[in-house]
């Protein structure tokens, strides 16, 4: 295996802190993660009706989370208000994507519903035909950043009463990092790895006079590979599996 990677050079944008998994694999391949992250991740100040809703979780009957920061800042806020992190037995839990999953098993829950596909409309549309048959229209709370798409409340709408919540907010750095830009410029790397649209966007509005159909990249997910080609970028690897390791077999695929 390490024989593909071997002396490889990759440059991950994913936030501060959250390439340690990547770089481990890419290493235990013989390649190198360069970090360049093009995503800033702060929490968001709960307004008073939001601090209601965790003091009221109980009126509930599901709880969605579409990403880790989600699971992670939902917690983080239910331990200050509440002074724990125990939710009532009745109220259920959905994510999307195997690593939000993970993550949530960490804090010592599991998932009653996980998307079966790898989109907001993917998972609208299982979540739907799940809930569809109640008999009343059951409460849904969505722990989201501040980016993300509104589809799947707007969707779920229709059968369910939806309250959001955005728990962090997602900003673009000031600045790319000189070095790692310049390894893009001199053409020495393979591959720029991307888990997000606003990544692909943020790079794009920093990296000044760079040709994007240039740009060698993988990404997670159809949304960012939608993001990305409707930029004039076209991703040489997609992964439909969000989590590090499936991303990181999708990128070793392609050079068998």
């Amino acid at each position: 295996m390490s024989l593909l990677l071997r002396d490889k050079i990759f440059i991950s944008t994913r936030p501060e802190g959250q390439s340690g998994e990547l770089t481990q694999l890419f290493s235990n391949a013989g390649a190198t993660v360069v970090e360049m992250p093009l995503v800033n991740i702060h929490p968001i100040q709960l307004t008073n009706l939001e601090i209601k809703y965790f003091k009221e979780l109980h009126h509930f009957n599901w709880l969605i989370f579409t990403s880790t920061n989600g699971v992670r800042y939902f917690f983080e806020n239910l331990n200050k208000i509440q002074g724990h992190q125990q939710l009532p037995e009745s109220l259920q839990i959905a994510v999307i994507g195997l690593k939000t999953e993970q993550v949530l098993n960490g804090f010592g829950y599991k998932a009653s519903f996980t998307n079966p596909g790898s989109t907001g409309e993917d998972f609208a549309c299982a979540f739907i035909q799940l809930i569809k048959h109640e008999n009343q229209k059951l409460t849904v709370l969505l722990a989201f950043g501040n980016l993300a798409r509104t589809v799947i409340q707007d969707q779920i709408s229709e059968v369910a009463l939806c309250t959001r919540i955005n728990l962090y907010q997602t900003e673009s750095p000031e600045s790319l990092d000189e070095k790692v830009m310049q390894l893009i410029l001199d053409d020495n790397y393979e591959m720029l790895i991307f888990t997000s649209p606003s990544g692909v966007k943020n790079f794009l509005k920093l990296a000044g006079k760079i040709q994007p159909e240039k740009i060698r990249m993988a990404c997670i997910g159809d949304t960012t590979s939608k993001t990305a080609s409707e930029n004039n970028i076209i991703p040489r690897v997609v992964a439909e599996n969000s989590s590090a390791a499936g991303l990181f077999e999708s990128i070793l695929n392609c050079y068998k």
